[in-house]
């Protein structure tokens, strides 16, 4: 028995160059598949619809509900589950019937990637069509955030950026999404260890470079974090690590060190390979009142001791109680001015 990927191949094989014709099978009319621009049969659009006749998979786009290949498109034609189509595709090509849980299954995966994929393209979008924070010396929002907490002077890491309008949502009372304004936003790039762009941390701020005045000022797009990090700066032999974005700024401003972060202290359980070059890691915990981030940093230290008995592994925490190194590096500043 095939495995429903392999089915789904099987069909996509039998099915190469003949989309059209399934198509008008399904019972798409011929008008929109003539040319680019007609109307959409999913949507009614007047002119958005484009079926690409010279694609062999079937190949579609529309302005108003997106795009697809000829199984999508058959699917959302029909209204029908994405089983019942794989099933309708196959009888109609002569092909044996497809197996009920094998169709669940490659259902699920396909799901799983096409959410990816998705969020794959809505992190490209935002972090392209931002700026860099440090791009002029005219003041933005995210510049006088920084400097609010010490930061006016940081290295001026590659990995964080700002965009004048970010969207805020939502969850209304009967589950749906609800924007309910745009204000500036501090972005910091979320990258894994082969490199791609997992996530984007982002801060709601006003103007005036304070927080915005949403439920939740700090948010993250994206599920794949994994061990997604904000990487600052660069390792060297040296590879310090904190949990927030400010927390870690304030660390380099310190030490000069270079530094990650973790954006909170479960990205800490998710540290495993250190980058080749290091020797040394420097786990820079909070001490707050409940001395979960102390708890958070010993274990990480413990747990690379373990895995890597060839490095050198150091914690570091605030003497203060309730403080993070933010509060340590403004505290510093200050008694500096006296």
């Amino acid at each position: 028995m095939l495995d429903g990927q392999d089915q789904i191949a099987r069909i996509k094989r039998a099915a190469e160059g003949r989309w059209r014709e399934i198509a008008e099978a399904a019972g798409i009319p011929e008008v929109h598949l003539e040319k680019e621009g007609r109307p959409c049969p999913l949507c009614g659009g007047r002119d958005r619809f484009s079926f690409f006749r010279k694609r062999t998979d079937g190949r579609w786009f529309c302005r108003g509900c997106g795009y697809g290949d000829g199984i999508a498109l058959i699917q959302r034609f029909r209204r029908e589950s994405f089983g019942a189509t794989l099933r309708w595709l196959a009888a109609y090509l002569g092909l044996p019937e497809v197996a009920e849980h094998s169709v669940r299954t490659a259902s699920r995966q396909i799901s799983r990637q096409d959410k990816r994929d998705r969020e794959q393209r809505k992190i490209r979008e935002l972090w392209e069509s931002s700026m860099p924070v440090w791009e002029s010396d005219s003041p933005n929002p995210a510049r006088l955030y920084l400097s609010r907490r010490s930061l006016a002077d940081v290295d001026r890491p590659q990995a964080l950026r700002w965009t004048p309008k970010c969207p805020y949502w939502v969850a209304g009372e009967d589950g749906e999404l609800k924007k309910i304004g745009e204000w500036p936003a501090m972005l910091a790039l979320v990258v894994n260890d082969a490199g791609e762009a997992v996530a984007v941390h982002r801060i709601y701020l006003t103007a005036e470079g304070n927080k915005a005045p949403v439920p939740t000022p700090k948010k993250r797009y994206g599920s794949g974090l994994g061990e997604g990090f904000v990487r600052l700066y660069p390792p060297s032999s040296i590879l310090c690590l904190a949990e927030g974005v400010e927390t870690a700024l304030a660390v380099h401003c310190l030490t000069g060190l270079p530094v990650w972060s973790a954006l909170s202290l479960s990205g800490f359980h998710h540290f495993e390979a250190v980058p080749a070059g290091v020797e040394v890691i420097k786990i820079y915990g909070d001490n707050d009142a409940s001395f979960a981030g102390a708890a958070g940093a010993y274990e990480l230290a413990a747990r690379l001791r373990r895995s890597h008995p060839e490095l050198r592994v150091e914690v570091h925490i605030p003497e203060g109680r309730g403080e993070d190194w933010n509060d340590v590096l403004s505290r510093r500043i200050k008694t500096s001015a006296w």
